[in-house]
């Protein structure tokens, strides 16, 4: 199965994921700049969260963890060797980077229950055992997001394609909102570098080490 990719460069210039992402950067800067790093996530506790969607943004969170992208490579050794491989890539840079910023160059960062107490906030989860109190920064959730969905993206040229991807991964980050996992600044930095990992890892085995699009596992249709 020969998969029908998008070019780096048109991805970057043409793509609707990538213009999207753009824009999420541009964006991005004013709440960065103008917040408080606490701001978001009392507005969205105060105004979003409720038991009603409680479940569904759990759920949405747990999509993005490491099962997620062991889940893609499985597939995609029925489809592409050079897509599992870049996959795995992705996959390993993810977790290397994040473990670098975590546990090296900012372990002691707090999340937002430890920053603040639980009882500065109005909605609590009824689990309070899924708060966590260090290694916020940046949010590994957002980079694994949006490195899975903008390699994903790139397999498109439709643009409807692209911006689902974009807003597939915007909610995993935004759930970490929502959780009181991370403020908007672990999910914005953890967005862009899932970003450039999705691109790197793409680069290295279309351009750097070129190699066979063939499937891995080849299953015989009879």
């Amino acid at each position: 199965m020969e998969l029908s990719l998008v070019s780096t460069k048109d991805f970057l210039t043409k793509h609707t994921f990538s213009y999207c992402m753009y824009a999420f950067i541009l964006l991005g800067i004013y709440p960065l700049v103008q917040w408080t790093k606490h701001f978001a996530n009392f507005w969205v506790n105060e105004n979003i969260a409720c038991e009603s969607l409680d479940p569904f943004f759990i759920w949405y969170s747990l999509l993005f963890e490491g099962w997620c992208i062991g889940f893609v490579i499985l597939f995609f050794a029925f489809v592409s060797k050079r897509e599992m491989l870049v996959f795995i890539t992705a996959g390993i840079l993810c977790f290397l980077i994040t473990m670098l910023c975590k546990d090296v160059l900012f372990g002691n960062v707090p999340r937002p229950t430890k920053l603040f107490p639980l009882s500065a906030y109005k909605h609590i989860l009824s689990d309070i055992s899924v708060y966590k109190e260090q290694y916020s920064f940046p949010s590994g959730h957002s980079m694994f997001s949006f490195t899975i969905m903008a390699l994903l993206a790139i397999f498109s040229k439709k643009k409807w394609i692209g911006i689902v991807c974009f807003i597939i991964a915007l909610g995993a980050a935004f759930s970490r909102i929502y959780l009181l996992q991370h403020f908007f600044i672990d999910i914005y930095v953890g967005s862009i570098l899932g970003f450039l990992i999705a691109l790197g890892s793409q680069l290295l085995f279309t351009k750097v080490f070129p190699i066979s699009d063939s499937p891995l596992i080849k299953v015989k249709m009879k």
